[in-house]
């Protein structure tokens, strides 16, 4: 069972994105990273499109949507600094020829699973939230 099962009912494409991260994290590290900030780039639209919190800055690619002010102040420092990891990792695997560590693959999935925490407790609907919440508490 994966780790982001309870994206799976209410966010199916994050949870099919996520999977594949987790499930290369120890088998193929640059995958898995693309895989992450993947999933990241994913969840942060979906957030933009849903959160009315949220207003798009300059422009409209990851960095600058995690960068916002919006955002920042919505997610906070361990949140952001979190979403920034995994973007930088995602960068480092798709754009450089630097060898991707098991170790890279392993905190981009962590940091995505901690991001993906966040944006389930804070916005999944109704009952699938005190599902999550509660199963998240074990």
């Amino acid at each position: 069972m994966s780790n982001f099962a309870f994206l799976q009912s209410e966010w199916s494409t994050l949870f099919g994105a996520a999977s594949k991260a987790e499930g290369m994290a120890n088998t193929d590290a640059r995958t898995a990273c693309f895989y992450a900030r993947r999933t990241l780039g994913l969840a942060v639209d979906w957030l933009y499109k849903h959160d009315p919190a949220l207003r798009l800055p300059y422009q409209d690619h990851l960095s600058a949507l995690i960068h916002g002010p919006t955002f920042k102040a919505t997610a906070g420092d361990a949140v952001f600094t979190k979403a920034k990891r995994i973007k930088d990792l995602g960068n480092m695997a798709v754009h450089s020829t630097r060898i991707v560590l098991r170790t890279d693959a392993v905190t981009a999935t962590r940091e995505l699973f901690h991001f993906c925490y966040w944006l389930a407790a804070r916005m999944a609907s109704g009952r699938d939230r005190r599902r999550t919440c509660a199963s998240m508490r074990h």
